[in-house]
Parts: C-alpha cells; structure tokens; sequence
C-alpha cells in the first residue's frame, strides 16, 4: 500500500511536468482534493514536512503563472505567501536545492507585478547558494535574471551571461530550458540590431518549445518575431506572425499575454502611418490590461496609446495617458520607471514637433530592388516616394550624377521644378525641369533640346526631391541628401 508520502512525489512531479508544458489549471485540478478554494491555504496536514513543503511550493508557483494569464486578482500576492511559505520549510529541512526554487519562483512573482528590484534580491539569493551549474534550478535563475535585465534594458548583459552557459543548457538537454535561452538570447540581440543572429535564436526557440509542447511560450516567440519584422519594415509578415501569437492566446486563453500582444499588433499599425487602425487596437490592449496585476505591461500599453494619439495629433489626451502611466508607474513600479516614460514620450513628441536627423523609408522599389532609405530632415516631411536610377551624366550639376538614385515624391509642381516623367509610347524614364501651359507640358533638359507632350503622353512620376548614393551605409541602407538647386 502506497503511503502519503510515495503517492506525493508522484503527484508533484506530475504538476511540475504540466506547469512546464504551461498547463496550469489541468495541474491545479490535481490539487483540488486538498485546495479547493485558492483564498485558503492547502490542507496539508496529512503531509510529512517535506511532501507538505513540496505541495505549498507548487500551489505557490502555478497560482503565480495561472493567475498572469487569468488576470486572477491578489495572485502574485497568494504566490508570494506560499512561496514564502514553502521556502521557510525547505530551510528548516535544509533542502538548498528546494530553496533555491522557491526564490526563483518568488523572483518570478515579483517581476509580474512589476517590482524588478525585489526580483533581483531573491535571484541573488538563488547564486548565494553552491548549486551544480548545470542543474535545473541554477540554469533557471540565470533565464530570471536575464529577465530582470530585459526589464532594464540591459540587452548586452544578456548576451554576455547567457552565451557562456549554452554548453550547459544543452548538457541538461531540458527543451523547455532550451527553448526559454534561445528565446531571451533573441530578445537581446534584436535589441542589439543583430537581426540575422536574432532570427536564428528565434527559430531554434521556436523547435525547442514545440519538443517541450509550451503553447504560450510559442505565442510569445510569435510576438517576439513581429517585433523583429517591425523593426525591418516587413510589416506583412509582422502583422501574420501577431496575429499567430494572438490566436494562440486566445486558443490557450492567456489574457495578459493577449492584451500585450494587441499592443504589439497597434505599434506595427503605427509605425505603418496607420494611426487610426492603432488606436482602435490599442484600446483593447489597454481594456484586457486593466485588469491584470502586471503593472509593466499596462503601464508600457497607455505609454504606446500615448504616442498614437501623439501622432493622430490629440494632444490633451496624449498628455491624460501619459499621465495616467505615470502615476501607475509611481505607484506600483519605481520613479525610474515613470521617468523612463516621459523621456520616451518626449522623444515622440519632439520627432513630432521638430524635424529628426532622418527618416527610414522601407521597401521603396526602385528599378524592382527593395531599398531603405534614410532622409535627410528637409524631406523627411514627404510621405510618399519612388526610386530612380540615373543612366546619364546630363543632371550631375544638380547632384544627379551617373548611377545615383533620384527620389522622387508625388507633390503639387510649380514652373521650374525638377521632375521625373514616364514617357508612354517608350516607357522610358525622362527627368527634366517642369513646366506646362495650355494642356501641354515642356520638359526641359541640360544639353538636350525641351521636349514639348500633351498630358496624355506622358505619367508624371513626380518631383525629384533628393539624391541617394549607389553605395549602401553599413546598415544596409542608402542616404539620401536633398538636391543641390
């Protein structure tokens, strides 16, 4: 006959198993015969202290995971008492490995509620003890801490902690460890501008947490690939990648990751010009947010509904969320965090208000190649343009020299300005200095006689505005300076 303490041990290893697959109600409901009601502590009177230890520490950590997704009020708070709890007794027993865990989980708890410095004091507990660096929990609280420094923008500290211990992740060979590694390695490099290496972490994470059947994990890297492709201009394929992030979190009904996927979604739209489309997006976000107890998450969401609004030029209630996001991040998170707000905000609203050094225009197809240009600020005003090749040397005293790119914007011409024009019957590309009268239009070239058409001959291509070198930046992109008239 199985006594407790057998029938113990393989029902919590059994409840680890589901929460590491993100299956936390099925795991909860194993528990249901000694926690009924969550608000009370478990019954677990029955237990030899360490079985009773083992059981508060997993009620602690799936009421933490379960509660984020849920958006279940008080459950980081009930997560951070059990945990506690649970730790009290492992020092008791003196199980340094089961301390360690719950610190990491505690660490956890309060990274959700958006209090990273208490987060780092219990993931430093976790590396004050003598752990086996290849062990589960020490490899875990190594994924916190690179956490905490995602929190705080502290990409290259990622980078430079995480990349050592890859030997020791893939000598545990745990999928779902491996899955978490290459997913934060991505985080920080796409941070980094180091797409290509990103986009290789990204698909590996994406293998691991299909082996490790992590559902939310999988729609997290989904949201992680949007940000990537955002950051490229490759909106098409950042509003699909969402949109799979978004449709997982519905499928496995994770709130909280649902609303800050939306957010994602809205500041593709933003940074497409789609402001309108972003707000009503962005909204959303902020509704399913509101009632989590991640006060990160919602206060970087009114944060994104402030700059939308920026740009859809309704300053009074740009500044009422902004605001709002503020005091929220005074009150739950730090004044450095609040400050970081304003400053972001102020970066937007003086791209807004005055020109920036440039502007990068994506995926402009000039002669079938996709470029990106990056605009000087005296046409960086212009919202739509096309690329040309120069073939002759008849304009270079303007700048046109052989072999550069004409930028060309569609804009109300006057008598005198520089125009590219597509001549019909040749489908030929002819640039020259615009004037028209009468319903016929005279294109004026250097050293060529003007050439006269009538408004049907000819596709006004529009008003060359700028010239950009053949050669590209080291960034990929070509820099276009105006013209020199």
């Amino acid at each position: 006959m199985k006594t407790f303490h057998t029938d113990v041990t393989v029902s919590t290893g059994n409840l680890f198993k589901l929460e590491r697959c993100g299956k936390y109600e099925e795991a909860l409901a194993e528990l249901r015969h000694i926690w009924k009601d969550t608000n009370d502590f478990p019954d677990i009177d029955a237990f030899v202290p360490r079985a009773a230890a083992e059981i508060i520490l997993r009620c602690g950590a799936l009421i933490g995971f379960l509660g984020q997704n849920k958006q279940i009020p008080n459950s980081q708070e009930k997560s951070k008492n059990l945990l506690t709890e649970a730790r009290n007794r492992f020092l008791d027993i003196y199980d340094v490995e089961k301390i360690a865990e719950c610190e990491n989980y505690l660490a956890l708890a309060y990274l959700r509620t958006g209090e990273p410095v208490e987060a780092e004091i219990w993931v430093e507990e976790v590396f004050s003890h003598s752990l086996n660096e290849t062990s589960d929990t020490w490899l875990y609280a190594n994924l916190t801490r690179s956490l905490i420094d995602f929190s705080a923008g502290n990409y290259g500290e990622i980078v430079k902690n995480l990349k050592p211990l890859e030997k020791h992740f893939k000598k545990l060979g745990n999928y779902f460890l491996l899955g978490s590694l290459c997913t934060n390695m991505a985080l920080a490099l796409r941070n980094l501008d180091k797409i290509s290496e990103a986009l290789n972490y990204y698909e590996s994470a994406r293998y691991y947490h299909q082996k490790s059947r992590h559902r939310i994990y999988l729609g997290t890297i989904e949201n992680n690939l949007a940000y990537l492709y955002k950051s490229e201009c490759r909106f098409n394929e950042a509003h699909q990648a969402i949109d799979n992030g978004i449709e997982i979190f519905k499928k496995v009904k994770d709130r909280t990751r649902e609303g800050f996927s939306l957010d994602t979604k809205a500041q593709i739209f933003c940074d497409e010009g789609k402001y309108a489309e972003a707000l009503k997006i962005i909204e959303k976000a902020v509704v399913i947010l509101g009632k989590s107890e991640n006060a990160d998450y919602l206060t970087e969401t009114c944060l994104s509904k402030a700059k939308i609004l920026l740009h859809l030029e309704d300053f009074t209630a740009a500044f009422m969320c902004l605001s709002d996001a503020v005091q929220l991040a005074k009150t739950k998170i730090s004044e450095e965090k609040a400050k970081n707000l304003v400053k972001e905000f102020e970066a937007v609203l003086k791209e807004k208000t005055t020109p920036s050094l440039n502007k990068t225009i994506c995926e402009k197809v000039a002669g079938g190649e996709k470029l990106e240009l990056i605009l000087h600020p005296t046409i960086a005003h212009y919202q739509e343009f096309q690329g040309i090749w120069i073939k002759n040397s008849n304009l270079e005293n303007f700048g046109l020299r052989q072999g550069a790119l004409a930028v060309v914007t569609k804009a109300e011409l006057k008598r005198g300005d520089l125009v590219a024009v597509n001549e019909i019957a040749t489908d030929s590309v002819i640039c020259g200095f615009y004037d028209s009268d009468f319903g016929l239009i005279c294109l004026e070239r250097i050293g060529a006689e003007p050439k006269l058409y009538n408004e049907d001959e000819i596709e006004i291509l529009g008003k060359i505005v700028g010239v950009g070198k053949s050669e590209k930046n080291s960034g990929g992109k070509i820099v276009v300076e105006p013209l020199n008239l």
